[in-house]
């Protein structure tokens, strides 16, 4: 029993050290842009001319398609709504090809070609020059939100049987995070700049190196994923943040995740239950050798009270009659 538990105990040490000091490694993938786009034909357009679209990227099988002026920073009432166009998109994975009367819109350039689902959370903007149309500067709606939406979401990715055994006994753990930066707006964002970190509480256990979005078209969304090292202990909350500047007021996502070491849990539970063991042997031992102490001593013989007759016949304790 002693043999197993030290072999027990020595391959557990073994395996903290290993999984502590040895980890596959792991590369981040570049950023990628994802959403709808339209593109089209021809860029300069008479009013009441037909303009040939390329629909492609939208989750949504219906949308509309208007021509707007203001760049449709005010939304639909910079659009010809009374000239716009619903399509049903193809679902056989392919982009959808449609040509379309260009009607001339309420306000002024600059003018805008706007693709859009019923509410308005997926967008396509192309722009266009439509001759002969007032131009003015461009007007802001009052009460327009941010023009970025902003997500981060971390996910533990341990790569191979050591780096997970590590992170299970409550050391480093590798982390794949992700972060989305949508162009909620309906002009191009080119001046986007990205900072995220990892702690638990206020305590900051590392950065997250981001790249920049770069230009980012309307309604599109840029997507990276990347690997953070986060070092241990594994235990409890972590925050995940990540801000975004450069595109109006800076907008900031959270989100968090928890990490149980369940091997280390198990460990401690292994060795606490041989301890316990240990004892129960340790005490059931000094009680056995309580016991047999008066044993050894042997039995003692019994001489009558008063009685001569009896005398030691030797240094050996036995007992004749004497003549």
């Amino acid at each position: 029993m002693t043999t197993i538990r030290s072999l027990l105990l020595r391959a557990s040490l073994l395996t903290v050290v290993l999984v502590t000091v040895w980890s596959a490694p792991a590369l981040d993938a570049q950023g990628t842009l994802i959403g709808p786009v339209v593109s089209l034909d021809r860029k300069v357009i008479e009013p009441g001319d037909r303009v040939v679209l390329n629909i492609d990227g939208f989750e949504s099988m219906n949308v509309t398609i208007s021509v707007c002026g203001n760049e449709a920073r005010r939304g639909s009432v910079d659009c010809n709504m009374y000239a716009s166009e619903g399509l049903k998109l193809d679902t056989d994975g392919t982009s959808t090809v449609i040509q379309i009367p260009v009607a001339a819109p309420p306000a002024p350039c600059p003018c805008v070609i706007r693709v859009s689902n019923r509410t308005f959370d997926e967008i396509a903007i192309a722009p266009i020059t439509l001759i002969g149309h007032p131009v003015a500067p461009v007007v802001d709606s009052p009460g327009q939100d941010g023009a970025l939406d902003v997500t981060i979401s971390a996910q533990s990715t341990p790569r191979g049987l050591f780096a997970r055994a590590r992170t299970s006994l409550g050391g480093p753990a590798t982390y794949e995070v992700t972060v989305t930066v949508k162009n909620t707006s309906s002009v191009p964002l080119g001046a986007v700049s990205l900072a995220g970190t990892v702690g638990r509480s206020d305590d900051q256990l590392a950065a997250l190196a981001f790249d920049d979005p770069g230009q980012l078209a309307p309604g599109r969304t840029w997507q990276q994923v990347v690997t953070a090292d986060v070092p241990g202990p594994s235990l409890g909350t972590l925050q995940w943040r990540v801000d975004a500047s450069g595109a109006g007021p800076t907008v900031t996502a959270l989100g968090s995740t928890r990490e149980r070491p369940t091997l280390l849990i198990i460990l401690v539970l292994f060795l606490i239950a041989d301890v316990f063991l240990l004892a129960i042997r340790f005490t059931m031992r000094r009680r056995a050798a309580r016991e047999a102490a008066p044993a050894s001593a042997g039995p003692t013989a019994d001489v009558p009270a008063g009685d001569d007759s009896w005398t030691d016949a030797d240094a050996a304790g036995e007992l004749v009659p004497s003549r």
